[in-house]
């Protein structure tokens, strides 16, 4: 068994290790090589990605959290019992729940640390490993809680020029687009079900004969979305949600409750490689990790380490019970047959 002091300080030098996105080379490097120091096998793929393997008894399961991290750094430290530092919520602290899961298991394990996901999640997107029966994603649900839903994600961008004229006179390029969001905004509505989103870039200037101006917007999309097709898709994830009935989701609720905790199961409004890599495998997954995920991305991130550490064993009796269950990858005349449970 691998002490508590030992998983303290794994976390607090992933954390110490400065990773945004596009910078995750170093903190890839140590997550290989410290699987390699307990014997597992660890490589680098073509993307950047972290790949540990664990071939052990009952179906696989793919771990796969995410490495990078939004910018900004926050000096790391432990401070009663609470470690401060970026990336200690989203996601290197689920990430390294899902280190030790892998090491301490004993299941059939795929180990993923994914680069890029604050990004256009290149690692999810290109990850090439064998098709797993379940996936689950470390992200900040709370020791106490599994994530069952996410909402898409939609990148898009406008562009308007308008013919210059007089500053007195007429409506300007930057007018147009802001009466264009307004008119996209007027749609949005609260909770899961309803769209939602924000300007992530706004640039308007004057040229020598025209108004120019151009605006990407973010939109967070429910189940069921279709993006207008009249508008320039820079990227488009839709909404995942697994059915709460199969046998991953349960396992969570009883290992959740064998730890003596109230099990919440959690849709959240954000959007997460769980949108990717569901569809991709065509298996369920969900998403459980340590921390309070109102924290991520901001300046006061932080993580208990009694609850860090309390989610290493929730997750080890999760993936225990998952050994028992059956494999849902079935090879049928050389062709893998798709998992049932996935609704959309």
């Amino acid at each position: 068994m691998i002490s508590s002091d030992e998983k303290i300080e794994f976390l607090k030098k992933l954390v110490e290790i400065y990773s945004p996105t596009g910078r995750e080379g170093e903190a890839v490097k140590f997550i290989v090589e410290s699987f390699e120091s307990f014997g597992v096998e660890a490589y680098v793929d073509e993307v950047g990605n972290a790949i540990a393997i664990r071939k052990g008894k009952g179906p696989r399961i793919l771990l796969a959290g995410h490495v990078d991290t939004v910018p900004g750094i926050i000096p790391v430290r432990i401070d009663d019992g609470v470690l401060w530092g970026r990336g200690s919520v989203d996601a290197k602290g689920p990430l390294a729940t899902f280190f030790f899961a892998t090491l301490e298991s004993r299941a059939n394990v795929i180990f993923a640390g994914l680069v890029d996901e604050e990004g256009f999640s290149k690692g999810a997107k290109n990850l090439d490993v064998p098709r797993p029966d379940y996936i689950i994603i470390g992200e900040p649900s709370g020791v106490d809680g599994v994530t069952i839903a996410y909402k898409g994600s939609l990148t898009a961008k406008f562009v308007e020029s308008v013919e210059k004229v007089h500053g007195s006179l007429g409506v300007n390029a930057a007018e147009k687009l802001i009466n264009r969001w307004l008119e996209i905004k007027s749609s949005f509505g609260e909770g899961f079900n309803a769209l939602s989103g924000r300007i992530a870039e706004f640039h308007a200037y004057e040229r020598d004969f025209d108004f120019y101006g151009e605006m990407v917007i973010n939109l967070r999309t429910p189940p069921g979305y279709e993006p207008p097709d009249d508008w320039e898709i820079l990227d488009f994830v839709p909404a995942y949600q697994v059915d709460r009935r199969g046998a991953l989701v349960k396992a969570f609720v009883r290992g959740i409750r064998r730890n003596g905790m109230r099990p919440r199961l959690k849709k959240k409004t954000g959007t997460a490689d769980m949108n990717i890599l569901g569809p991709k495998f065509g298996v369920d997954a969900v998403a459980y990790g340590p921390g309070d995920s109102r924290l991520d991305h901001t300046p006061h991130e932080r993580i208990s380490l009694d609850e860090y550490l309390l989610a290493v064993k929730v997750l080890v009796d999760v993936i225990e019970e998952l050994k028992g269950t059956k494999s849902r990858v079935v090879e049928e005349s050389g062709d893998m047959e798709i998992g049932k449970g996935i609704s959309w």
